[in-house]
């Protein structure tokens, strides 16, 4: 058996399969390695992407609600939506750093302020009552328009 091995292996020597074999994998290794990195690497941004929109969505769900909380002062209701994305992105298998989750929920809350106008810190305006009255009759600004149309005999 090993004489066998010996054989084939002496036949391939001698036909250059060998020297091919070496000269082939190392260079299909630095050929492939940058793609599987690559590949590798596209991975974690997916990963990273999808936690930070499960991250903000938490957020986005939750800072309406502890805004209109009037209990809490403003760093406790920050303390709050913080905990609250930690802890749904960590039961998600999702693990951020503290800032990118003050982040998030600085995000949601500026969208909350701005785009759906959900600011509590401003008080509410309300238009002082005024002593003019207006009358329901509708007011005519062309005095044609209510004029009932003229015969050719009244005219």
């Amino acid at each position: 058996m090993f004489t066998y091995i010996l054989d084939v292996f002496n036949s391939l020597k001698a036909t250059g399969l060998v020297a091919f074999l070496i000269a082939v994998i190392p260079a299909t290794y630095k050929l492939v390695k940058p793609l599987i990195e690559a590949k590798i690497k596209t991975e974690k941004n997916t990963h990273i992407k999808q936690g930070m929109e499960l991250g903000l969505k938490l957020a986005n769900a939750f800072v309406p609600v502890v805004a209109s909380m009037p209990a809490l002062s403003n760093s406790d209701r920050k303390k709050v939506v913080n905990q609250f994305v930690d802890s749904g992105l960590k039961e998600s298998g999702f693990n951020f750093k503290a800032e990118t989750i003050e982040g998030l929920a600085e995000q949601a809350y500026q969208y909350y302020k701005h785009t759906l106008k959900g600011d509590n810190h401003k008080a509410p305006v309300t238009p002082a009552p005024t002593n003019d009255v207006t009358p329901d009759v509708p007011v005519d600004d062309d005095p044609e328009v209510f004029n009932e149309p003229q015969s050719s005999e009244q005219k």
